[in-house]
């Protein structure tokens, strides 16, 4: 009878043990990193409860910390996210989970990341834009490898050009990404900051709620919400829920806007003719707006001031082309992209800041207007390509010159949008931007762009010379 009893407790103990073990992770990635905080957004293969264990030794030695205690459900597609936000700066930390009381112990479930400094410092910056979905090219082990404090996605993330199916497309789309080697290695390693661009919000050449050239019309609501669920993101500045998910934060002395030009982006109206393609009275009665709507715009102006009476540069994220060629600023609305509404005629635009000059002018006047110290970082275009600020000055009389940095494509056929650039571009698969910031704490702020191939190799220009730009911006000490 004692025998039998160790073999039923026997029994018991090895499926109490198998039940415990079976809430896997199976997804986690770190970003919004600050001097005193970092957010981890993870997923479990059921229901567990979840917390994650961090420490500033790699082997967990001594000075471990817990965080609070989350729990997965269903509801959430077993998503959750934990903000560790007792950090000190300046300092690497090395992390793990606790799935209903059982620490994960395997060398493949931990994460790294490292948070930046308080004071004026130097450091650098990965950033890149259009990856296959779920790619596995070795472009992410080098981007991995450049041991950069963040990893700035220019947009891309994903190609679901998803417009139905919607809740359902965008969790398989980020399981799909998240789920590749050697991006979940890269994320795993490297905290990310990221911003949507048309493909990983909806259809190609998205704009709110207006349909592109196939008719199709993005899943606002949905991409917002799988975006705030499943991405570790700075604190969105129009708050959660169905709106926008433009954000800032400041790492040193430079301040990064995201902004969020697809979710509510409109396109021109026009009326007349449009429909036919020599017509003479088709005319532009609305001029359209990537930022979609006037308190949008005002809130990026604030954070161009707020840098400014705070001495920081600022590093702005325009997901698509600021420099347009000059055939672009005419709107051609002809049969073939010509969508038809209530109020008159929405042209599907080729994607630039070229089809929207009032407002790109706009922006470029503000800037001249408060003597903004600012650089343009941008995706969509599937090329790398640098401009000094040459090309990029759409101010009344000039007067607002800046740099420009294309960096990608990840993996994606190339192609060229917008230009010229002054230091030319380069149009070849597996291209990734590396920005270095030297700060001392003086009064400017320098940068050094360069653009590396899947090799970790420089990579050259269009006429041979190695496609890098290094400028510095003037700040106040």
């Amino acid at each position: 009878m004692t025998l039998n009893f160790y073999k039923c407790l026997l029994f018991i103990s090895i499926i109490i043990s198998r039940f415990s073990f079976s809430q896997d992770i199976e997804y986690y990635w770190s970003g919004a990193i600050s001097e005193n905080s970092a957010t981890i957004v993870f997923a479990t293969s059921s229901e567990a409860n979840v917390k994650i264990q961090y420490s500033k030794n790699s082997r967990f030695r001594k000075r471990t910390e817990f965080s609070n205690t989350v729990s997965t459900d269903p509801e959430l597609d077993y998503f959750s996210k934990i903000v560790l936000d007792d950090l000190n700066p300046s300092t690497a930390y090395y992390y793990r989970f606790s799935v209903n009381g059982i620490i994960k112990k395997d060398k493949d479930v931990i994460g790294r990341f490292k948070t930046p400094s308080n004071e004026p410092f130097s450091f650098k910056v990965t950033l890149a834009t259009c990856a296959t979905t779920g790619s596995n090219n070795p472009v992410f082990d080098r981007i991995r490898e450049e041991e950069s404090l963040f990893y700035l996605m220019l947009g891309d993330f994903h190609y679901g050009n998803i417009y139905r199916d919607c809740k359902q497309n965008f969790l398989s789309y980020y399981r799909s990404v998240l789920g590749s080697k050697k991006q979940s290695k890269l994320y795993q390693n490297t905290p990310i900051a990221y911003m949507w661009d048309d493909h990983d919000y909806g259809p190609n050449n998205s704009s709110g709620l207006s349909p592109n050239q196939d008719g199709y019309i993005a899943c606002q609501s949905e991409a917002r919400h799988a975006y705030q669920s499943y991405v570790p993101h700075y604190p969105l500045s129009f708050g959660q829920g169905d709106t926008l998910i433009s954000q800032s934060f400041n790492i040193g002395r430079l301040k990064f806007i995201l902004t969020d030009l697809r979710s509510e982006k409109r396109r021109p109206l026009f009326t007349g003719d449009c429909e036919m393609p020599d017509a003479t009275n088709c005319e532009k009665i609305m001029p359209g707006s990537n930022f979609g709507y006037p308190d949008h715009l005002q809130w990026f102006k604030n954070e161009l001031l707020d840098a400014k009476s705070n001495n920081l540069a600022v590093v702005w994220h325009s997901s698509f082309p600021f420099i347009s060629t000059p055939d672009l600023s005419w709107f051609n609305c002809d049969d073939e992209n010509t969508i038809r509404t209530e109020k008159g005629y929405e042209c599907d635009d080729h994607d630039n800041w070229g089809w929207y000059p009032e407002e790109r002018e706009n922006i470029a006047n503000f800037i001249k207007e408060n003597d903004i110290a600012i650089c343009i970082v941008s995706g969509d275009a599937h090329m790398s390509a640098i401009d000094d600020g040459t090309n990029s000055d759409y101010a009344t009389d000039g007067g607002a010159p800046i740099p420009v940095f294309h960096a990608g494509p990840l993996d994606r056929r190339p192609s060229v949008k917008g230009g010229p650039y002054s230091h030319g571009r380069s149009g070849i698969r597996g291209q990734y931007g590396v920005m270095d910031i030297i700060d001392d704490g003086g009064d400017e702020i320098c940068i050094n762009w360069k653009v590396k191939n899947y090799e970790g190799k420089l990579v050259y220009n269009e006429t041979g010379e190695i496609l890098q730009h290094s400028f510095c911006l003037q700040v106040n000490n």
